[in-house]
């Protein structure tokens, strides 16, 4: 078991070797009740992860908006202003986009169920600045949807020389900028889906 977690330590995040050993133990554990094995290996002990909790300051998010690729900034000024997560973003349809009510409906989320937002100002502003359509992909490069802006931020990141950042904080302000705005914190869960 040492050696298998070792092993994934040289590939994968110690989040995911956390989630592979638990899946394991399970398994053996449930062999070892069926008579499979006679004891289930010992497994060895992890310290708890720190929840991270990182957001972007207003002055922050300008700085990695004047760093990013125009193809770049609306992805994140619509992540900032819905919550949305990265796959939502990306596959995110104009059908599911009403700007005549102000919303946004995002389909196959991470829970499984469809989420509604309505839209701020500025979201609508990034919306209508990308030139509604009928349907197709609602971020694009070159005509083309976006399957990923990894490289793109990564770039705009550094040159904005935010430490400790990933794509999902974004989430993570648009939850923060809602409790500081005195949105009660089960609205909060549900416009982000948990």
């Amino acid at each position: 078991v040492q050696d298998f977690m070792d092993e994934r330590f040289e590939t994968v995040s110690r989040g995911t070797v956390q989630k592979d050993a638990s899946l394991l133990k399970a398994i053996l554990n449930k062999a070892h009740r069926e008579g499979l094995i006679d004891t289930p290996p010992r497994f060895p002990k992890f310290k708890t992860l720190k929840h991270r909790t990182r957001w972007l300051t207003l002055e922050e998010e300008e700085k990695l908006i004047a760093k990013s690729a125009s193809h770049l900034v609306p992805v994140i000024r619509f992540a900032v202003d819905t919550g949305g997560r990265l796959s939502e973003l990306m596959g995110l349809d104009w059908r599911n986009v009403d700007m005549k009510n102000v919303r946004v409906r995002f389909t196959d989320t991470k829970n499984g169920e469809d989420r509604t937002v309505r839209l701020c100002k500025r979201a609508l502003a990034t919306l209508a600045a990308l030139r509604p359509k009928d349907h197709g992909p609602v971020f694009t490069y070159r005509g083309r949807g976006i399957n990923s802006v990894r490289t793109a931020f990564v770039k705009a990141r550094a040159r904005a020389g935010l430490k400790d950042f990933r794509f999902h904080d974004l989430r993570h302000t648009f939850a923060s900028r809602l409790v500081q705005g005195g949105v009660p914190l089960y609205e909060v869960m549900h416009l982000t889906g948990h």
